[in-house]
């Protein structure tokens, strides 16, 4: 029996929408940006400037705290100075030495703490309506438990990635470039603040779009035609519609995480192939970014992740086989990412969706996919 995960569709910067022939909403044109508060303020607030992974500062890596886990929290890189804890929701501050302690590896929270726990019994077990379903509590209230954390470090992680885009690159700041986002709901931005909460920061999606146009004002466009609860083979019966309708520059392939419920890798690249060769047969030119998925939470049944870790091998296949074809490796960057944490530190959703920090992990490796 395949599962279909049952996913929040969350689509910014809507432009032209419509509803497409297969009932979900779509974006029939391209958005430009042509003001600072879809560039260079979003780019700035959420600090896609800098580089987590491969720069000397984290900023607001979350962590969850947990009722009835421990009070000490790893960082993903070993910190060399804590630079604040902090409320991303509520903007409130944390003082060192009494609301927390620094530690080798992170940091710890004190009883008297101002850090609130969850409640005993919160993440486990499962509501039984959540039990039968995933396996695992499913709900955005993790986000109410999450803190942020901003920290120096002296460790690097470079994210794999495999083949070339062609000549796209060249074509940042010189001409006009168009970005079409095809994924299913992590693309779609699914469980990012958004428009749901404080600080209302868009998807990996979005959050790309704003930086490079930051980098080139009024010269990108994009939209985001991705559908939550989408498997590949969904896109190979919309790829005509949902990409092909128009020329892009650039597209964003992101799809895996709901394959993962019983699509072996062997069918998962039959179905990505079909959907490459379609594009390519209207827009032979036209660069591919394939993205591999993250991770859904290790406890659940409705991810097979086996699957999802040969899912990659498929993925630099194509990248090989086809010209103008990238694939990055958002597999490998998820695991980096859960030594040291634990996942309920990482998700908006208890299941399957990344939280704030997870969707600008996503849009670090995304951007350097794209311009390096």
């Amino acid at each position: 029996m395949r599962h279909s995960l049952i996913m929040m569709s969350i689509l910014p910067m809507l432009a032209q929408a419509a509803t497409a022939p297969d009932g979900a909403t779509m974006q029939e044109a391209f958005t430009t940006c042509t003001n600072l508060e879809c560039g260079r303020y979003t780019s700035s607030k959420f600090s896609m400037g800098e580089h987590f992974l491969s720069g000397k500062i984290v900023r607001g890596e979350t962590f969850f705290a947990d009722g009835d886990g421990e009070r000490e929290f790893k960082m993903a890189f070993k910190p060399e100075r804590i630079i604040s804890v902090f409320n991303q929701t509520t903007g409130e501050i944390y003082i060192a030495g009494t609301d927390y302690l620094e530690t080798k590896d992170g940091i710890s929270i004190p009883k008297d703490s101002r850090i609130k726990f969850s409640p005993h019994g919160f993440a486990s077990p499962a509501p039984a309506e959540d039990l039968k379903n995933y396996g695992v509590r499913m709900t955005t209230e993790f986000q109410g438990y999450q803190y942020s954390v901003s920290y120096e470090k002296s460790s690097f992680f470079a994210v794999e990635q495999h083949g070339k885009l062609g000549r796209l690159k060249e074509k940042f700041g010189k001409s006009p470039v168009n970005i079409t986002f095809f994924g299913d709901s992590i693309t779609a931005g699914a469980n990012a603040t958004a428009e749901s909460a404080p600080p209302h920061q868009p998807g990996y999606a979005g959050l790309v779009a704003a930086r490079l146009n930051d980098l080139y004002p009024t010269l990108v466009s994009y939209r985001n035609n991705s559908v939550g609860g989408w498997s590949a083979i969904n896109a190979t019966a919309s790829v005509e519609y949902r990409v092909n309708d128009l020329k892009s520059d650039l597209v964003v392939l992101a799809f895996g995480m709901n394959d993962g419920g019983g699509y072996t890798p062997d069918e998962y690249h039959k179905h990505i192939k079909y959907v490459i060769d379609a594009i390519r047969a209207k827009q032979p030119d036209t660069a591919i970014l394939l993205v591999s998925p993250t991770r859904a939470n290790p406890s659940t049944f409705t991810q097979n992740r086996e699957y999802v870790s040969n899912y990659w091998p498929k993925l630099v296949e194509l990248s090989e086989n086809y010209k103008n074809v990238k694939a990055v490796n958002l597999t490998s960057l998820w695991d980096r990412l859960l030594v040291n944490k634990h996942y309920l530190d990482l998700t908006g959703n208890g299941l399957n969706h990344p939280n704030d920090f997870g969707h600008r992990m996503i849009a670090e490796a995304v951007l350097y996919s794209i311009i390096e």
